[in-house]
Order: structure tokens, then sequence, then C-alpha cells
């Protein structure tokens, strides 16, 4: 029994310690909710996007680890236009708001996902046609719901190669 008792203070002190940690980097301040990620032990896919919702406008983060970047960690950030994806590619699609729940639908792609205040939801899509798709973006607040739409482009992989390598000679996530 001494010993139960021994590993669940134990756990308890790891746990106790992993929530200060926890709260000193949250109150760093100008670190993105990637970059947060990107410290802890999770295993990101290779192509990850962070959309951030704001009544204004989506803003979209790009995440690329080896084969999109020739084995070299790239972050873009990207303001406002289409989201760009490659065709027959895994992508995560990770979306928070800052502002007031959003909700994104990307019909085509069966993906419908919530933008909340505080939190990050996850959904993984392969799109399987190049073209231009349109996303229906939904703003929830207090008795009024508005809706704005937002562009996606799926590219064939070299012109998505293309765009990966441009962007990310002008636009930095780090840069911010």
């Amino acid at each position: 029994m001494k010993r139960l008792w021994g590993l669940a203070s134990l756990a308890a002190a790891g746990l106790a310690g992993f929530c200060a940690l926890g709260t000193a980097s949250a109150s760093e301040g100008a670190a993105s909710a990637f970059d947060l990620l990107f410290r802890s032990d999770l295993k990101l896919p290779a192509r990850t996007v962070l959309l951030t919702a704001r009544e204004e406008g989506w803003r979209s983060e790009y995440r690329f680890a080896n084969d999109d970047s020739g084995g070299r960690e790239i972050a873009i950030c990207v303001e406002s236009g289409p989201i760009i994806l490659p065709v027959g590619k895994e992508v995560m699609l990770r979306v928070t708001s800052v502002d007031v729940i959003h909700t994104l639908s990307i019909p085509e792609l069966g993906v419908t996902i919530d933008a909340i205040p505080g939190r990050l939801n996850e959904k993984t899509m392969k799109p399987a046609k190049v073209g231009r798709l349109v996303a229906q973006a939904t703003i929830e607040k207090v008795g009024k719901t508005s809706r704005k739409t937002l562009d996606l482009t799926i590219l064939e992989p070299a012109a998505y190669a293309s765009w990966v390598e441009k962007a990310s000679q002008t636009r930095s996530c780090t840069a911010e």
C-alpha cells in the first residue's frame, strides 16, 4: 500500500509540475497557438493548417515538415486570401477563434468544424480534386447569425510545392 501511495504522490507532483509549466508557457504572451503546440510532445502531420477566425476574416498558418519542404520545418502566415491545399495529400486542419464562435463548413471535403475561443479543434482531410472550392463560415453572436465565404484552392503537387517555396521566402509565422 505504501508503494502505491508513493506512486500516486509522485504522479501528483509530476502533474502539478506539468500544470505549472503550462501556466508559465501560456503567460509568456506573444507565442502563437502553433508555437506552443510545436514545443509540446505532440507529433503533427507533415502538413498542418491552423485557421484563426476573427469577425474581420480568417488567418491561415501553414506548417510543413519533410516532404513539402525539402526536410526543413517551414512556417507561413497568410492574413487573407484563399486557403491553399495539396491534392491527394493528407492535411490536418486546426481551427480556433479570437472573438466569437465560428463554424467552418467545406461540403465538398465533408468537413464541418467549429472555431471556439480558447479551444483548438481539428479535422484531417485529403482533397481529391484540383480546383477552387468555397467554404461557408458562419458567425454566431447573441441573437444574430451572419455568414461569409472563404475560398480554398486545391493545387497539383508541383504547383503546391512551388507555392510553398515562394510563400516560405516571403511570409513567416516566426517573424511576427
